[in-house]
C-alpha cells in the first residue's frame, strides 16, 4: 500500500522522498487533494524547482487540487522564497514542489498557509498525512496548467525592502546557482538592481551535472572559491536547489558560516532598529548568541527546521531569524526565508560599509567552530543514547542533545530531511574542537 510509506516522506516541516518509489504520482495526487482540502481559500499559488519529475509532480498535485474544486494559480519554475513571498502578498496559500538540496533522483513539497504561514508537524502537516491516509478517490491526472508569471511582483517586492539605489552597483562577486531554480529569476534581478557578477551553473538542469546543490558541503564549493580568488571578486554565494539557502564566501574564499552570518546581519539590523529581537536554531554557535545578548538584543531559541523558526518569529514578532544551516529570515519578508534577500541585504551591508568582507569577518573575534559534520548511521536514537553515556552533564533536549561546558559545547541531531545525524560543535581553541570531534566520531562509530 502507498499509505505505508507516509512516514517515510512525512517529515519535520515538509514532505521528501524519491520519486515514483516513496513519493508515487498517486501519492502526490491524494496529497494535492489533501492540501486543499486543509486551507481555506479557494485559489492556490503552485511553484516548482527545476527537477525533472516536476511536470509529473505539479500534474498530479495540480489535478488533486482541481479534484478538490480549488483552483491552481501555477507560476512555473521558480525558487521557494517566490512562493512564500506571494503567497504574502496575495494572501493565498501556496506550495511549492522541490526536494531542496537532495539528489536529483528526490522529490517533495513545502507548505505554507495564507499570508505565507508555515505549515509543518505542529501547524497541520500531519492533518494533510491524516487526510491522505484516510482518502478513497479516484485518480484522474491531467496537464491543462497554464502558467502565469508572476516574477515582477516578487521583483517589486524585494525592491520595498532593499532599495536599488542603496547598493553599489560596483561591488563585483560571484554567484554558483547549482543548475538551480535561481537562473529562473536572476535576469530579472540583475536588470533591477543592476547587479555585477560571474556566474557558475545559472542553467536550470535537473541532472544538476557540475556539482549537487547542496552549499553545506565543502566539496561543492571549491570552483566557488577559486573564481572568488582567481579574479579578486568581493566574495562568492552558493544556492540551493530551490535558493532559499545562500551560503557566502569572503575574498579570500573563506567560508561565511550561517551562525556567522546571522550575527552579521543581526549587527545591522540593530544599528537601523536601535531594539531587535531574532530567532536562533540550536544550531547556531553559543559565543554567537552570546555575543548578540550583550548587545541587547533579544535571542530567542528553536529547534531547527524553517516551519518551527518562522512560528515563533511571528508569535514573538521577531525582525530576524538565522540558522546554522544558512537559512535566513526576515519579518518584511512575511517571516519567510529567502536566499536571495539575504543576497541583497548583503550587498547593502557592503555597500554602506565600504569595507572588504574579510575585513568585516576579521572584527568578529568567535572561537573555532566545526561546521556540520554528518554521519550515516543504522540507528540514529541508539547513537544518540551512547554519545549521552559518555558525557556528565545534562543535556539540553529541545532538538537532538546539546552540551554546553566551560571549554566547548556540541548539538548532535536526526536530520528532519536525510537519514543522517548531524553533529555542530564549538570550542575554545582549534585542538580541544579537535579532540571533541575525535571523541563523539569514535563514540558513534563503535
Amino acid at each position: 500500500m502507498v499509505e505505508n510509506k507516509l512516514d517515510l516522506i512525512f517529515k519535520a516541516y515538509d514532505i521528501r522522498g524519491i520519486f515514483q518509489e516513496t513519493i508515487t504520482l498517486d501519492t502526490a495526487y491524494k496529497i494535492g487533494y489533501a492540501y486543499a482540502d486543509f486551507v481555506e481559500s479557494k485559489e492556490i499559488i503552485v511553484g516548482h524547482d527545476g527537477r525533472l519529475s516536476n511536470i509529473e509532480m505539479l500534474n498530479a498535485v495540480g489535478s488533486g487540487i482541481k479534484k478538490n474544486n480549488k483552483t491552481v494559480i501555477y507560476i512555473g519554475t521558480v525558487p521557494t522564497d517566490v512562493v512564500y513571498s506571494l503567497s504574502g502578498l496575495k494572501k493565498l496559500p501556496g506550495l511549492i514542489i522541490t526536494a531542496s538540496h537532495n539528489p536529483k533522483e528526490w522529490t517533495g513539497l513545502k507548505f505554507c498557509n495564507s499570508g505565507a504561514t508555515p505549515i509543518g508537524v505542529e501547524t497541520g502537516l500531519l492533518d494533510i498525512k491524516e487526510k491522505v491516509e484516510n482518502l478513497d478517490i479516484d485518480i484522474d491526472i491531467n496537464n491543462d496548467f497554464e502558467q502565469e508569471n508572476m516574477i515582477d511582483l516578487y521583483i517589486q517586492h524585494l525592491n520595498s525592502i532593499v532599495h536599488p539605489k542603496d547598493l553599489d552597483s560596483t561591488i563585483s562577486f560571484v554567484i554558483d546557482a547549482g543548475n538551480g531554480a535561481l537562473g529562473s529569476v536572476i535576469g530579472n534581478l540583475k536588470d533591477s538592481y543592476d547587479l555585477k557578477f560571474k556566474s557558475l551553473y545559472m542553467e536550470i538542469d535537473g541532472n544538476f551535472p557540475n556539482h549537487p546543490a547542496d552549499p553545506s558541503d565543502l566539496n561543492n564549493l571549491k570552483e566557488l572559491k577559486e573564481l572568488v580568488i582567481s579574479n579578486n571578486e568581493a566574495f562568492g554565494v552558493a544556492f540551493d536547489g530551490d535558493a532559499d539557502r545562500a551560503v557566502f564566501l569572503d575574498d579570500l574564499g573563506n567560508l561565511i558560516s550561517g551562525s556567522l552570518m546571522t550575527a552579521l546581519v543581526s549587527d545591522w539590523l540593530l544599528e537601523k532598529k536601535e531594539e531587535i529581537k531574532i530567532v536562533h536554531n540550536v544550531n547556531v554557535s553559543p559565543s554567537v548568541v552570546n555575543y548578540l545578548s550583550e548587545k541587547g538584543v533579544v535571542t530567542i531559541r528553536s529547534k531547527v527546521g524553517h516551519s518551527y523558526i518562522k512560528q515563533i518569529m511571528r508569535e514573538k514578532d521577531a525582525d530576524f531569524g538565522g540558522e546554522h544551516s544558512a537559512h535566513f529570515y526576515l519579518k518584511e519578508n512575511f517571516y519567510a526565508d529567502s536566499g536571495i534577500l539575504t543576497l541583497l541585504i548583503f550587498l547593502q551591508i557592503l555597500s554602506e560599509k565600504k569595507e572588504k568582507v574579510s575585513n568585516l569577518i576579521k572584527s568578529y573575534e568567535f572561537p573555532p567552530s566545526s561546521g556540520e559534520i554528518n554521519f550515516e548511521v543504522n540507528n540514529v536514537e541508539d547513537s544518540i543514547q551512547k554519545i549521552e553515556h559518555y558525557f556528565d552533564n545534562p543535556f539540553d533536549k529541545l532538538d537532538g542533545i546539546s552540551y554546553f561546558s566551560d571549554n566547548y559545547w556540541f548539538n548532535v541531531r536526526a536530520s528532519n530531511t536525510e537519514p543522517k545525524l548531524r553533529l555542530n560543535a564549538e570550542a575554545k581553541d582549534q585542538e580541544t574542537l579537535n579532540q571533541l570531534i575525535n571523541k563523539i566520531t569514535n563514540i558513534i562509530k563503535v
